[in-house]
């Protein structure tokens, strides 16, 4: 499943950074499993979120600017009917509201 991809490569791109030892962009892109470029567009949709990642010369490591570090977590669980009717409260929800047709009649 992506999205479990996409957390996997959250959290170790947090662990990387959070103990500085990230190496140069391309050795943490080889690391996390995407390409230099893919690595910028998640550290750039990071930034938008207001997590400033820079990468330090001096440490030959990426580094957080103004935060020390993300806490990142999902979980996962099947649930069973009951579960999911107490969980709607009993109600079900249709996104399609019924609607007429140009003749009059009913479609739903």
């Amino acid at each position: 499943m992506e999205f479990i991809k996409q957390i996997e490569r959250l959290q170790l791109l947090n662990k990387l950074v959070r103990e500085k030892r990230t190496g140069s962009p391309e050795e943490l892109a080889g690391r996390i499993g995407v390409s230099r470029a893919k690595l910028y567009l998640i550290l750039e949709e990071l930034k938008d979120e207001g997590i400033c990642i820079r990468f330090s010369k001096k440490l030959n490591s990426f580094t957080y600017e103004n935060c020390e570090g993300l806490q990142l977590g999902f979980s996962f669980k099947v649930l069973e009917a009951t579960e999911e009717i107490s969980i709607n409260a009993g109600k079900f929800f249709t996104f399609f509201p019924v609607s007429n047709i140009l003749d009059g009649s009913k479609l739903s």
